[in-house]
């Protein structure tokens, strides 16, 4: 009788990785998506770059730039580490300046 192995092979465990990488990657695109469609984004880039914001949503601007940058940059160590991407504990905080730029767009 032979013994079974219950380790898994490099190439399973990278298949998960994989899978959980789409899946956190998709989490946070959903994510910045809820705060700001695609058009909201474009039209903020656009009054941030004719210098129609006033310096208060020119900080959320940029504000909302570096979350966006931190999002991007959370997903793939998670997935890694195999954390939940459901779990709003695991991604960076929203700042209100941004939810309240985004509405006004």
């Amino acid at each position: 009788m032979t013994a079974l192995s219950f380790s898994r092979s490099a190439e399973s465990l990278a298949r998960d990785t994989d899978a959980r990488k789409e899946v956190a990657r998709a989490e946070c695109r959903r994510r910045i998506l809820a705060v700001a469609s695609e058009a909201t984004q474009m039209n903020i880039i656009g009054a941030s770059a004719s210098g129609a914001l006033d310096p208060a949503e020119q900080l959320a601007f940029q504000a909302s730039v570096q979350w966006i940058k931190d999002m991007r940059a959370a997903w793939e160590p998670m997935a890694v580490a195999g954390d939940d991407p459901a779990d709003d504990a695991n991604w960076p905080a929203l700042p209100t300046a941004v939810v309240d730029l985004a509405a006004r767009f």
